[in-house]
């Protein structure tokens, strides 16, 4: 007796969907092959290896950063980096000529994003939501933690792809969350150069102890450092010259230590170029003086001092005047420190290297004009932030401000800045105020063909050919400007085009504006901007203030410097897409846009 019944099974009904019928082919059958996407004897599989490696950094651009920024600040725009590691990964699957290149590119700087920056994060996310992001102890699943453990185990099974990683860079969260796996991977790359770390590290944290110690032993060539509160006594470590010898660049974020073992850290590295020092209220003049027991302060290529305000211009004069100094140092960034913008011409004038110079400043009192205090002067400048603000808010500090822009102006207008091409300022009005205070030519100082007429008359032989000929009364106005007017082209006004980038107290965003210098002796220079400019509020309107709040667009007309205005520009071109395509906007149908977006 049956205790389970079968089943019966239903009948065949007809249905409209298509059936697939598979072709038959005999792969037996030797004389029919594939067709292949190219002929075999192509040019393609000819090229040299420098053409098929400079090709693949095309692919993917990411793949030669080599600067010592994290993640976050290093990210290239119109790019997505995973796609473009998608794409050459895919290429070093063609042939294993094209994968011995390939390797080498794929593993120089990898690079590891949350997200893909492009569509395809639209779709894969949508995927993850029906699949589940849940693992065996039904914990949530990071996406990049798993890239991270896939890159580690890649590089662990493989030790000759781990030899050829010199640069690591993960997001901030999966830095903080892997310690392990980023032990593991370190431990596979003598080669590496900088990869990004957590917090603990700097601060020497007992949590990222093992980390700590296996990067000090397994990566000696690491090029970057930095060491906050509570690392003193690693710092002290590296004074002994045992661990890292090849730093290039350092760090030092709110130490409290005695300048002159910071003084014994930096004359034990030989490679270092570059220097941050930030809320380090111990870094004073003092380390840069010179002793006799104590290593000479290294030559940088680049300092960056936030927030020092021991640093003075003094101690930094004497450090500048070292030969060795005004040869390397080409960048320097001050803010909130001891060096007053009226003393900013002594490193100015000790700097012929210097083409980047940052200082940004909260003054409280003017500029000292009455101490004859020369402009500022550098013949090798090429970017200024001069970036002044006021301690107060308040409407009475805005002489105060303007005091300090006006010496600027004052620098630009007498040419003492001939290679400057980029200017940061916090006053929005500042491209207005450089075009208005310079003296323009008369348009009889000189002559643009430099012609001079035959002299038809007579000269006495005991006449000096230098005097001039005044055809002026002495009661013309024009008489004293005429005679001053042969020297005057040679030192007032712009003589090159400055790229102006302002912004107010209230503005998020620079404004741009090009200040180009006069084409013609008597006619003015003018500025145009890139787009046009516009804010919102309003101030006080025929004695009535408007309310907070309620304020209208004020669109900003710019003048052609010939009395005049200048058109609105169009809309710029799109700029390039991403490697994955971008969307369309959706436009309606004769509609218009926006022209002051």
């Amino acid at each position: 007796m049956k205790w389970f019944r079968r089943k019966k099974k239903p009948g065949k009904e007809l249905s409209d969907k298509p059936t697939l019928v598979r072709s038959y082919t005999n792969r037996a059958d030797r004389r029919h092959h594939a067709a292949y996407a190219t002929p075999r004897g192509s040019i393609i599989n000819k090229l040299p290896d420098k053409v098929l490696e400079r090709i693949f950094i095309l692919v993917c651009p990411h793949s030669q950063d080599e600067t010592y920024e994290t993640c976050e600040q290093s990210s290239l725009d119109d790019c997505c980096p995973l796609c473009d590691t998608r794409d050459l990964a895919h290429c070093a699957q063609v042939s294993r000529k094209w994968r011995n290149v390939a390797i080498g590119v794929l593993y120089h700087s990898v690079r590891i994003d949350a997200v893909h920056f492009c569509e395809l994060e639209e779709i894969l996310s949508e995927k993850r939501k029906h699949k589940g992001r849940f693992n065996r102890n039904a914990e949530p699943e990071e996406t990049p933690n798993v890239r991270l453990q896939l890159l580690c185990r890649t590089i662990r099974d493989n030790r000759m792809l781990g030899e050829l990683v010199e640069f690591l860079k993960t997001p901030y969260m999966t830095r903080g969350a892997c310690k392990a796996d980023l032990a593991r991977s370190v431990a596979v790359c003598p080669n590496m150069r900088y990869l990004d770390l957590p917090e603990g590290i700097f601060s020497d944290d007992p949590s990222c102890h093992t980390l700590k110690l296996e990067i000090q032993a397994r990566c000696p060539d690491l090029r970057k450092m930095t060491y906050m509160t509570g690392s003193e006594r690693s710092l002290e470590q590296l004074a002994g010259g045992k661990i890292w010898r090849n730093l290039e660049v350092l760090e030092f974020t709110r130490l409290n230590m005695d300048p002159t073992i910071i003084r014994r850290a930096l004359g034990s590295l030989t490679g270092l170029r570059a220097l941050k020092v930030t809320d380090t209220k111990t870094f004073n003049d003092e380390v840069f003086q010179h002793s006799d027991y104590l290593p000479p302060f290294p030559a940088f290529t680049e300092l960056v001092f936030e927030n020092t305000p021991n640093v003075t211009a003094i101690g930094l004069e004497a450090y500048l005047f070292r030969s060795d100094t005004q040869e390397k140092l080409t960048s320097l960034s001050l803010t909130e420190t001891g060096i007053h913008p009226s003393a900013l011409h002594k490193i100015t004038d000790n700097a012929p290297r210097l083409t980047f110079l940052s200082i940004v400043e909260s003054v409280h009192a003017s500029f000292p004009a009455l101490q004859n205090i020369p402009p500022l002067s550098s013949t090798s400048l090429q970017t200024l932030h001069y970036e002044i603000t006021s301690t107060s808010s308040t409407n009475t500090f805005k002489s105060v401000v303007q005091s300090h822009y006006s010496y600027l102006t004052t620098s630009l207008i007498a040419n003492r800045l001939p290679a400057l091409r980029a200017l940061y300022v916090r006053d929005s009005e500042f491209p207005e105020s450089l075009i208005g205070l310079a003296p323009p030519a008369p348009a009889y100082a000189s002559d643009p063909d430099n012609f001079v007429p035959p002299n038809t008359f007579e000269r006495s032989s005991n006449a000096p050919s230098g005097m001039p000929n005044n055809r002026f009364s002495s009661n013309n106005p024009f008489a004293a400007q005429a005679s001053l007017s042969p020297a005057m082209p040679t030192g007032m006004g712009l003589k090159q085009e400055l790229e102006v980038y302002s912004k107010g107290l209230d503005e998020m965003e620079w404004n741009f504006a090009k200040v180009q210098p006069p084409t013609a002796p008597g006619r003015r220079g003018s500025a145009t901007t890139a787009r046009p400019i516009s804010s919102y509020g309003l101030g006080d309107s025929m004695g009535k203030a408007w309310a907070p709040g309620h304020g209208a667009r004020r669109s900003v007309i710019v003048g052609n410097g010939f009395g005049g205005f200048l058109a609105v520009p169009a809309d710029d071109p799109p700029r390039p897409s991403s490697s994955a395509g971008e969307k369309k906007r959706h436009s309606r149908k004769n509609s218009s846009q926006d022209l002051w977006r």
